[in-house]
């Protein structure tokens, strides 16, 4: 029996070629893939910026070559960025902290570079007193160029202080210049904070109310003139003879009288509101009593006053010194604000208990 022949298969026609390999098929770049991509971009950088500004440094420039803003920078930041940017003067908006660290490693590092440093007290939390806003002027116009300006976190505090500086030197206008206040540079016009935009719409309706707008001159004359920061200033007087009987308790009286551009809101009980508080010294500056007075529920309208009663407990004879102040009590935010804070004057006087 013959073995099977091999099944061969027949040979493709002379005039028809091999069949080619098939490519894959190409991916079209659709519109909507590239919103896509674009779209993932951008939240990528718009992430790295947020974490530059909120947690990082958020460092940027206010005018170039000559005033930048930051948070508040560790000392080899701080030490980079004078040698970067040529820094001649740094501006702490966050007051004299003798008892912080940031505060002695800042004056290290300005120390050793040579450069200026100006302490200007400053709150997030509250408007501006006109002393330190006028502070602050003073310095821009006198100290060495290019400078730095920082609080904290370089949103709120470095914010009110760069709107300043485009106010004075650039040609902006209000609106541009508060720029420099949005969440662009981490400020948030919400909560406490917020009254950083209003020292700001004070200036605004300073300018509407003479049918005015913005210039540096103007702003410089509000500032050293005008400005009273809202509710915060007011004029207190002694009614009663100060003299009062040894070992036996006794009240006074003290006139407020609203000097502010806005209504004082006194509230019962504990909670929030204007309180009336008052500190008897003995001659070595000890305080002997303290209390508060004016758990009521009164407005009082710019131009107006309110008597207040005053008890303090037997006291032994002797010279003693009356302190005396409006106090703005947030207790939820364990925050109260003497009227002092803001640059207006407490009641300071001798008394005699005979």
């Amino acid at each position: 029996m013959k073995d099977p022949e091999p099944i061969v298969p027949p040979a493709p026609p002379p005039d028809r070629p091999l069949p080619a390999a098939t490519a894959p098929p190409k991916r079209r770049l659709t519109r909507r893939r590239l919103l896509q991509l674009v779209g993932g971009a951008t939240v990528v950088g718009l992430a790295a910026e947020c974490g530059r500004v909120v947690a990082g440094p958020n460092a940027h420039t206010v005018i170039p070559g000559r005033v930048y803003r930051t948070a508040q920078l560790s000392p080899g930041q701080l030490e980079a960025f004078i040698a970067e940017k040529g820094i001649r003067t740094v501006i702490n908006l966050r007051g004299v902290g003798l008892t912080m660290p940031w505060y002695w490693n800042e004056c290290r590092v300005t120390h050793a570079a040579n450069v200026n440093q100006e302490d200007i007290t400053l709150s997030a939390k509250r408007l501006p007193a006109p002393a330190e806003v006028q502070r602050l002027i003073d310095v821009l116009d006198h100290t060495e160029y290019p400078l730095v300006i920082h609080c904290q976190r370089g949103a709120d505090r470095t914010g009110l202080a760069a709107t300043i500086v485009r106010l004075l030197f650039t040609p902006d206008t209000l609106a541009a210049a508060r720029r420099q206040l949005s969440p662009r540079y981490a400020h948030l016009p919400v909560g406490r904070t917020a009254v950083m935009g209003q020292f700001f719409d004070y200036y605004e309706r300073y300018l509407a109310e003479r049918g005015e707008t913005h210039a540096p001159e103007r702003l410089r004359r509000w500032v050293n003139t005008t400005y009273c920061p809202g509710p915060y200033r007011a004029e207190l007087r002694l009614l009663t003879p100060p003299q009062f009987p040894a070992q036996r308790g006794f009240t006074f009286t003290i006139r407020a009288t609203n000097t502010a551009i806005e209504p004082w809101r006194f509230t019962p009980g504990a909670g929030s509101g204007l309180r009336l508080c008052y500190t008897l010294t003995d001659p070595t500056g000890q305080p002997i009593y303290r209390g508060y007075a004016g758990f009521w529920a009164r407005w009082v309208h710019p131009g107006e006053f309110l008597d207040i009663v005053c008890g303090v407990p037997p006291l032994p004879a002797g010279a003693y010194q009356l302190h005396s102040d409006l106090h703005d009590i947030e207790p939820i935010e364990l925050l109260t604000t003497a009227f002092v804070q803001y640059g207006s004057e407490p009641l300071e006087i001798p008394i005699d208990v005979i």
